[in-house]
C-alpha cells in the first residue's frame, strides 16, 4: 500500500511540474535603432521549426506566429545557421508584408521585404 501511495506522489508531482514544448534554434536578428526585424526559430531539430517574427516596421513590434501554410522552408540547419525561406502573405493585414530570409554565398543573411532590403545574422548557439 505504501508503495502504490508512493507511486501516485511520485506521477502527481512530476504532472505538476512545467513542461517545455520547444527551445529556440535560431534567432535572426536584423536593422538598425529605432527599425529592427526579429524572427525566432523554435523546435528541436532543423524541421519543421515554429517561426515567430517581430518588426518594429509591423504592429508595433508585435511577435506573429507564422502560418506554416504561408511560407516555404527550402533550408534551415542550425549546426551551420544557415537558411532559405520564403513567406508569402494571404492578403491578411495581420500578418507581415511577403518577405524571403535567405544566407548568402558570403555568409552573410538578408531579409528582403518589398524594397527594404536588411542585412542581419541568423545565430544558432542556444
Amino acid at each position: 500500500m505504501k508503495q502504490r501511495i508512493a507511486l501516485v506522489a511520485t506521477l502527481l508531482a512530476l504532472a505538476s511540474q512545467p513542461t517545455i514544448a520547444s527551445q529556440t534554434a535560431c534567432t535572426f536578428s536584423g536593422g538598425k535603432e529605432p527599425q529592427y526585424f526579429e524572427m525566432e526559430f523554435i523546435g528541436y531539430s532543423d524541421a519543421n521549426p515554429l517561426i515567430v517574427f517581430s518588426s518594429s516596421e509591423f504592429a508595433s513590434g508585435k511577435r506573429v506566429t507564422l502560418n506554416p501554410t504561408h511560407y516555404v522552408l527550402k533550408h534551415f540547419s542550425q549546426s551551420t545557421a544557415t537558411i532559405n525561406l520564403a513567406f508569402r502573405n494571404p492578403g491578411n493585414r495581420m500578418l507581415p508584408p511577403s518577405f524571403s530570409l535567405l544566407t548568402g554565398h558570403d555568409g552573410r543573411d538578408q531579409l528582403k521585404m518589398g524594397s527594404t532590403v536588411v542585412d542581419g545574422e541568423l545565430k544558432c548557439d542556444y
